[in-house]
């Protein structure tokens, strides 16, 4: 597997720059993946860095989408409704920059935490992009409205979450697992990062694991 990484500032919400990475694979094609991290979970981070490498195995493009919230002092200050459409207006810049080329197919959506609101989001006014898989790194379950996306738009999916994760409700997991075609695993002790705090072995086995889980599942 051979690929270049090309960065690109894009405008985002209300002329903001937003950051983004293009892994483009070497051996030519118009399958690409949107890739959307947490508040303050970065694409560089573990788990997202091979959730990348994972997704290019499998013969797609990807774009990451950088927005980097957590240090943004604007927009830590406004109140939840205007996080919330400046979330939106992000995605849909970057949405419209990856298929911005002709015959450009989105056929992977992934988030994590805050990412996986972007994905209820798409799935929700783009109908184009149901039939894209989905990967869910703890997603915001306990979030009503995300939780009414998944449960109307989520086909093809996995989803991925820990029990000492505070989003993690095992009355939603079920409720999602009977009226959803969801794969995936929940990890025991698991936190919101998807480690295992102070063992580090069982920690990497959990990333090892949640690689394998995405490329059977892409392929």
């Amino acid at each position: 597997m051979k690929f270049k990484v090309e960065q690109f500032d894009i405008n985002g919400y209300n002329g903001n720059i937003l950051k983004t990475k293009l892994f483009r694979l070497l051996d030519e094609t118009q399958k690409i993946a949107l890739v959307f991290p947490g508040l303050a979970y970065n694409s560089t981070m573990p788990l997202l860095h091979y959730s990348v490498q994972s997704i290019l195995v499998t013969g797609i493009n990807v774009l990451t989408v950088d927005y980097d919230y957590s240090n943004n002092s604007q927009f830590m200050k406004h109140s939840l409704r205007n996080q919330s459409e400046w979330l939106i207006g992000d995605v849909e810049a970057s949405l419209k920059f990856a298929t911005q080329k002709k015959n450009q197919e989105v056929v992977c959506l992934a988030g994590k935490s805050l990412g996986t609101l972007a994905l209820g989001h798409l799935l929700e006014t783009h109908e184009n992009l149901r039939n894209a898989k989905t990967i869910w790194l703890t997603p915001l379950i306990r979030n009503p409205q995300l939780m009414e996306q998944m449960l109307s738009y989520m086909k093809d999916a996995i989803m991925v979450i820990g029990t000492s994760d505070s989003q993690y409700d095992l009355d939603l997991i079920d409720r999602l697992n009977a009226n959803t075609f969801l794969g995936g695993i929940v990890v025991y002790g698991a936190n919101h990062s998807l480690e295992i705090e102070g063992d580090v072995t069982k920690s990497l086995r959990v990333l090892m694991q949640i690689v394998t889980i995405i490329q059977q599942f892409l392929i």
